[in-house]
């Protein structure tokens, strides 16, 4: 029987944590499915368990290089067979029934649109802690909003159409971070958006924080893209503010988390002089989970 999802999971130097989450992907019942595996190139490459490597329905790809997370994912996509593709990073896990509840709402809300990308909410769990808080993001399809922020959580919880890809284009390779938020805002300039299933179906870690260095390549990438006066797919005026909002809020997490706190005041106030406001957010993102 085809697959109805592809489930493409990109490693890199996380063994055990990939074990988990491939574990968590092969209970998933109620729908067919293969697994791709990417390993990004690890110094210790990704093994398979002996139970794991008998499983016809998984795929072990290694890149020979490390490329990063857009580029794993980018082959795990090109090298699915199925019309659904799931995403999971290898530190997250899914919630039993998470998979088969989410392609029912697919077919109830989405329909035929290839542009409506299906989420869940998310259990962040804090890494040093162990505490969890339960998020579930609002729905939108309006490109300001996904010029605003990567509210609506980490990859590990999307389901996309295949042909959604052959519309909007790939991850972006270029991007070590951010690389979520600038396919999404590509999927709503096209006309696409979101759709939310509001249950809790992934377990996601949090806690590490990215370098200020690799962040700001990022920013520096995405304002290449969207915010120059030169930029190929350069916003309009509205939508540029926002992004380079929430940019420098991205900025002044990295800059706090890393000790350099007048850094993280600067970025800070660019950020509440682009889009004056009372909170950190530029809008509520959330709503309870049912």
């Amino acid at each position: 029987m085809d697959s109805q999802v592809s489930i493409v999971i990109p490693v890199y130097q996380r063994q055990a944590d990939c074990e988990a989450a491939i574990e968590s992907a092969l209970t998933q019942t109620g729908v067919t499915f293969e697994v791709i595996v990417v390993d990004d190139g690890s110094p210790d490459p990704f093994v398979l368990p002996a139970a794991m490597a008998t499983d016809a329905r998984i795929r072990l790809i290694r890149l020979e290089r490390n490329a990063g997370a857009a580029a794993a994912r980018n082959r795990g996509i090109r090298e699915a067979k199925s019309p659904w593709i799931a995403l999971l990073d290898s530190d997250d896990v899914w919630l039993p029934g998470k998979l088969a509840s989410q392609l029912a709402f697919a077919g109830e809300t989405a329909g035929d649109m290839p542009l409506i990308s299906i989420m869940t909410g998310f259990a962040q769990v804090e890494m040093a802690t162990g505490a969890s808080r339960d998020r579930v993001p609002i729905e939108s399809v309006d490109p300001a909003d996904f010029a605003s922020a990567c509210w609506f959580g980490p990859g590990s919880t999307a389901l996309i159409a295949k042909k959604a890809f052959d519309c909007v284009g790939m991850f972006d390779e270029r991007l070590e971070r951010l690389e979520d938020l600038d396919w999404f805002l590509r999927l709503a300039l096209a006309g696409g958006g979101i759709r939310v299933l509001p249950q809790i179906g992934t377990r996601v870690q949090v806690g590490g924080r990215p370098s200020p260095e690799r962040l700001d390549r990022a920013i520096a990438r995405l304002r290449a893209k969207w915010l120059m006066p030169d930029a190929p797919q350069r916003l309009g005026h509205s939508l540029r503010r926002n992004l380079a909002a929430y940019l420098a809020i991205e900025k002044a997490s990295t800059r706090y988390f890393s000790g350099r706190y007048l850094g993280f005041g600067l970025a800070l106030a660019e950020s509440l002089l682009l889009k004056p406001r009372l909170s950190l957010h530029l809008r509520d993102w959330w709503r309870r989970p049912t």
